[in-house]
């Protein structure tokens, strides 16, 4: 009888030992499956950083380049005031210069023209004298009225020379962002909204 007691106790402790055992089992296999969970998103996470680099990679190129045409712009728009400045330099001479022509001009025919109370006889000795005379003019041309017409259709032109040297291409071209849908201008890489690559 102590016999078959003592080995129905040490079967009793045997079915513990097997359901623990089982348990255990469970517990590895679902430890197991949260081992594979997490090893897959440590894949998509660095799949993800790889991604970002990538990304941040891409924004310091199109930010060197717009540096560098900024850098471009700005030295045209220097040469162009500097080429601004001469020709107004130029045109302020040319204006000197007409001006002292047609002082010129005056002086020559207050000269050559005869006095109301000279006689005759004195317009004719002065026609034989030696000095040349001017040419009549058939119409008054304001020199100085035409030289500020040209100079101001200059100053006009290259203002809109200037204007279109600092205005980028395709600025006022814009796109949708397809990632939050807002208009991003055409010659950005990323949306300036939520960073999505727009090239």
């Amino acid at each position: 009888m102590e016999n078959e007691e003592y080995i129905k106790r040490l079967e009793g402790i045997i079915d513990k030992q097997d359901k623990l055992l089982s348990q255990f089992d469970a517990k590895f296999n679902q430890q197991k499956a949260l081992c594979d969970q997490v090893a897959k998103r440590n894949s998509y996470l660095s799949q993800d950083l790889e991604k970002y680099k990538n990304l941040l990679k891409d924004m310091k190129k199109s930010l060197t380049q717009h540096k560098n045409t900024i850098a471009k712009l700005k030295k045209e728009l220097e040469e162009q005031l500097k080429i601004q400045q001469k020709l107004h330099k130029d045109y302020g001479e040319i204006i000197k210069e007409l001006t002292d022509e047609l002082e010129g001009e005056e002086r020559e025919k207050s000269k050559t023209e005869p006095s109301k109370e000279e006689p005759k006889a004195k317009e004719e000795t002065s026609s034989k004298s030696d000095r040349p005379t001017l040419p009549p003019r058939e119409d008054k041309v304001d020199h100085v009225s035409e030289a500020t017409n040209i100079i101001s259709n200059i100053a006009e032109k290259s203002q809109k020379t200037i204007k279109e040297a600092t205005t980028p291409k395709g600025d006022s071209k814009t796109k949708k962002c397809p990632n939050c849908g807002k208009d991003v201008d055409s010659t950005y890489s990323f949306c300036d909204n939520c960073g999505h690559k727009l090239i």
